[in-house]
């Protein structure tokens, strides 16, 4: 598994419609998953949707595999059809981050998975 190359699987609730996203990601030595926050993004002039999972260094030895699961805030537009998993080392950041430039992975709305009531 490659270090901060987020896996994703989005699934659509039966029973109430929300989107969820779910997401394993390994951290390298010496860092911690951070935060989670969602909002939208633009990447190569088109919008996404985006959660942003940040990591820092926590003085670790050992390498952490992050498991994590976000309901989506936003379902799908007629603007937004994408949904991005963004990877942001918060140790290295010296201002607002790039996600065209961090780890990332997409997944179309329209490939969601179906998830049990």
């Amino acid at each position: 598994m490659k270090l901060l190359k987020p896996y994703v699987n989005l699934v659509k609730s039966a029973s109430n419609g929300v989107y969820t996203l779910n997401s394993v990601v390994s951290v390298p030595k010496g860092y911690a998953l951070n935060s989670l926050n969602q909002g939208e993004i633009e990447r190569d002039g088109k919008k996404l949707w985006a959660v942003t999972a940040t990591i820092t260094s926590n003085g670790s030895i050992e390498t952490e595999i992050a498991e994590f699961s976000v309901p989506l805030d936003q379902g799908p537009t007629d603007e937004i059809k994408t949904v991005s998993m963004v990877m942001v080392n918060n140790s290295m950041m010296s201002g607002p981050s790039n996600p065209e430039q961090d780890n990332h992975t997409d997944v179309d709305y329209d490939d969601a998975g179906g998830a049990t009531p």
